[in-house]
């Protein structure tokens, strides 16, 4: 009969080989990866056919970012008869209501929709969706983007594969230099955009879009019934459901817009705590091992934890963890050589990789196990709520901040 020690000795066996070998996979993937990223980028399809858009944005208390972003589409290298936009207040408290309305007044093809309630903006932007016409394509933006001029023809361009359904852009960070948090989550924005999305698009592994500065088809857009309201990851999870429908996803790099990320510690926690979530949640529309690993979102923090944890007891050697670390190592280099980001920036996010990757850890962990115990989230903390709810989050503490990185 087996003994009790001898029993746990084997189940600490086997939990060490799980781990050792989610280890190789994470490894595995990075390395794939990078080395595809690596390779020259595709020229540019032609697009003969210039498609009718309708620009989507929704937005909740975003009166001092809107009038930026409204600059900006005002601005694209795009016909404007073959443009329209459909602006979404989800029931603002400050007077971003007004902001669009005067911004709608001045141009004949946009209006707007001013939701009774708040929504969340899955639900903001399906409210958009109803009221598009007659438009093939469907753009979507945030308030804290600033499209480059040619960056919707980019990403139109792509369209020409009738394949495709959905296109994401390059969001670049525009204030990686504020401070230690920003430094470190405009290096998860490079690495997951410039390596992870980028070797995926070199691979055609349907690269999810990224929130804002994408754009949609929109029949099989509609046909999965929109955005998932009430979702903390929307577009992740359209992604998923447009590949398990039978189409296929773009990154495009050239197709570029600035962007923030979080330079505030709850700005950072909020997010990282929706972002797990919300990929979490996205495994019901995963079909194929990378969805899943897409899916996984960032459990492999979690696993690493785990690894540390074995080989702190010495069933695990140290050896692997320094094995591991030199993928991550390496997506970082390669990250930071194709942002192009001055020297200065390239220092300061070097100085404080590691602190922060401690931090990243201990957020992720505490948002794992909020999902794993199913506690309400609540979109305008960040935190663990009794009532839970969806939304945007307010003010500039809790502003949204894109790309979704994962490193």
């Amino acid at each position: 009969m087996i003994s009790l020690k001898q029993l746990v000795f084997e189940i600490v066996g086997v939990a060490a080989g799980a781990v050792l070998a989610l280890l190789l996979i994470f490894t595995l993937r990075r390395l794939v990866l990078i080395v595809a990223a690596a390779l020259p980028r595709d020229d540019e399809p032609d697009c003969a056919a210039v498609p009718y858009v309708a620009v989507i944005v929704a937005v909740r208390d975003e009166e001092a970012s809107l009038p930026g972003l409204l600059e900006a589409l005002g601005g694209l290298c795009y016909p404007s008869e073959k443009l329209q936009f459909i602006l979404v207040d989800d029931n603002s408290a400050d007077h971003t209501a007004e902001v669009l309305e005067s911004w709608a007044a001045a141009h004949s093809r946009a209006r707007v929709i001013r939701l009774p309630e708040r929504a969340g903006k899955a639900a903001a932007l399906n409210r958009g969706l109803e009221a598009v016409t007659g438009a093939e394509l469907v753009a979507v933006y945030d308030a804290d983007l600033r499209p480059h001029p040619g960056s919707l023809l980019h990403l139109v361009s792509q369209f020409s594969d009738r394949r495709i359904a959905a296109v994401g852009g390059y969001r670049q960070p525009s204030n990686a230099a504020a401070n230690s948090i920003s430094a470190y989550a405009a290096l998860e924005s490079f690495v997951h955009q410039l390596v992870t999305q980028a070797g995926k698009e070199k691979l055609r592994l349907n690269p999810t879009t990224l929130g804002g500065n994408c754009v949609y088809r929109t029949g099989p857009l509609r046909e999965i019934g929109g955005f998932p309201a009430g979702a903390f990851s929307e577009d992740v999870e359209v992604s998923l459901a447009l590949v398990q429908g039978g189409w296929g996803t773009r990154f495009c790099r050239a197709a570029v817009a600035d962007a923030t990320v979080p330079q505030s510690l709850p700005r950072y926690w909020n997010q990282r705590a929706r972002w797990t979530r919300g990929v979490y949640h996205a495994g019901r529309k995963a079909s194929g091992l990378e969805s899943w690993l897409v899916a996984a979102g960032y459990l492999d923090r979690v696993v690493f934890v785990a690894a540390v944890a074995l080989a702190a007891a010495g069933v695990l050697h140290p050896a692997w963890l320094g094995a591991y670390l030199v993928a991550p190592a390496a997506a970082c280099g390669t990250a930071l050589l194709k942002s192009h980001a001055g020297l200065g920036t390239c220092l300061r996010i070097c100085c404080w990789a590691v602190p922060m990757f401690l931090l990243d850890v201990v957020a992720t962990m505490s948002a794992s196990t909020s999902a794993l115990l199913r506690r309400p989230l609540d979109w305008y903390t960040g935190g663990v709520s009794a009532r839970g709810g969806s939304g945007h989050a307010p003010g500039e503490g809790m502003r949204r901040a894109h790309p979704r990185t994962k490193a």
